[in-house]
């Protein structure tokens, strides 16, 4: 009796949730970063002859990487929390791709993506794609720093614990210029701009949320145009009202001078 009383209760609550997730809306977010201004772009990396052969140098350097109309690549955004705040249940969808693993890969004697978006407990496969041995080391302030030699065609898996406030550093002992960035967050709702400038977050809860906007140049981006409005944040956070649907917040207009 008191067994299919427990069955009967579980079953009710597990409905109840599946009527919120159901009766909750959803909105997916666009945008695009774009620099307003001329930069200066960093020089290519110098590397020894005997190297730069393998790695097909010099190589561009990818720290910061702007296309001919002005688009930033690899800015990073990620759903920000005010003190005490709790993190809204993530779209159905985001479940299965948290089991999904992420992959960093040496490639060209480069870092490739130069920025990736990690769940905590996410398996991460350090993938060593070059002619050549790589080393993989990345520190972090959560989680215990890693260091290893991945050989050539081989991979190495790790996972990240704990959510990290800003993203970890990677590079390779062995040859210097090669550095990333590696995100990771509890929450699935983050994005990182392409090469056209341009970031999706899809399945966002219906409301007003806040994102924290990050670049590896300047760190978090203290200001912004936005819709028009210019937005001036010491964290970088933006607030973003979503709506059902598709919401395209266009261009996102980065001054030059923030990027130097």
């Amino acid at each position: 009796m008191r067994r299919s009383i427990a069955v009967i209760l579980t079953l009710t609550v597990l409905g109840i949730f599946a009527q919120d997730l159901f009766a909750q809306q959803w909105g997916t977010v666009t945008g695009r970063f774009v620099v307003k201004g001329a930069v200066a772009l960093p020089a290519p990396f110098a590397m020894p002859p005997a190297v730069a052969v393998v790695c097909a140098g010099p190589l561009a350097n990818p720290q910061l990487r702007v296309g001919p109309k002005g688009e930033l690549q690899d800015v990073a955004l990620w759903l920000y929390l005010d003190r005490g705040q709790q993190a809204p249940v993530p779209h159905p969808m985001y479940a299965p791709l948290r089991k999904l693993p992420v992959q960093v890969a040496n490639r060209g004697c480069l870092y490739e993506p130069h920025v990736a978006m990690v769940q905590p407990g996410q398996t991460v496969q350090f993938v060593n794609a070059d002619p050549i041995p790589h080393n993989f080391k990345v520190e972090g302030f959560a989680n215990p720093g890693i260091n290893f030699l991945v050989p050539i065609n081989g991979m190495q898996p790790h996972v990240f614990q704990a959510e990290e406030r800003y993203p970890m550093n990677a590079s390779c002992a062995i040859h210097p210029w090669m550095a990333a960035k590696i995100v990771i967050r509890e929450s699935p709702y983050m994005a990182v701009s392409g090469d056209d400038g341009k970031f999706t977050i899809e399945n966002l809860p219906v409301g007003t949320h806040k994102f924290q906007v990050w670049h590896e140049k300047p760190g978090n981006i203290k200001e912004m145009n936005l819709g028009g409005k210019v937005v001036k944040d010491r964290k970088g956070v933006i607030e973003i009202e979503v709506k059902p649907g598709q919401n395209d917040l266009g261009d996102i207009m980065i001054d030059a001078n923030l990027l130097k």
